[in-house]
Formats: C-alpha cells, structure tokens, sequence
C-alpha cells in the first residue's frame, strides 16, 4: 500500500463506492448516512496512508455488526434531546 495520497487510494475509494452502491441506500430510515459504510470508507482511507500488510488491515477491518442506540439527555435548560449512539 501507498504511503501517500495517490493512485492506490484513488483506486481504494472506487472500489469502496462500488461495494456501496451493491449493498443498499446510502441513507438509513432516519435520513442519516449508514454508520457501517461511513466506517469502511474513512478505514480505506486512513489503510492507505500505512505501511500495514493487508493480511493485517483486514483482521483489523472486520466487523459484522453496529449497534445503533438512543440516549435522552436532560439539558441546562431544563429541555429532553435525545442523542443517537454507535457502537
């Protein structure tokens, strides 16, 4: 892999947005970008910059699932907000 921004990265971002547009919508049902593909795409982009084997890059890489939760949070000002969480 590249050290630098260049060719390979270029080539990693296609590759990414292929594997977007065969595994659905790009937002969820609250309008919200899909966490998991936000996720993949910002991985590729820092991997490129390494010098990691990419053996290694995808042990670190593999994920099977997100949790997506909600907190409510009482504000200074007395107002409910809720918050949405991953993990």
């Amino acid at each position: 892999m590249s050290k630098c921004l260049g060719l390979h990265s270029v080539d990693a971002a296609r590759s990414m947005a292929a594997e977007l547009k065969a595994t659905g919508p790009r937002l969820d049902e609250h309008g919200e970008p899909r966490f998991l593909e936000q996720v993949k795409l910002h991985f590729a982009n820092a991997a490129s910059k390494t010098g990691i084997d990419p053996q290694y890059l995808a042990l670190i890489q593999a994920c099977k699932a997100v949790v997506r939760f909600n907190i409510p949070l009482r504000m200074d000002d007395g107002t409910l907000r809720t918050v949405t969480c991953y993990r």
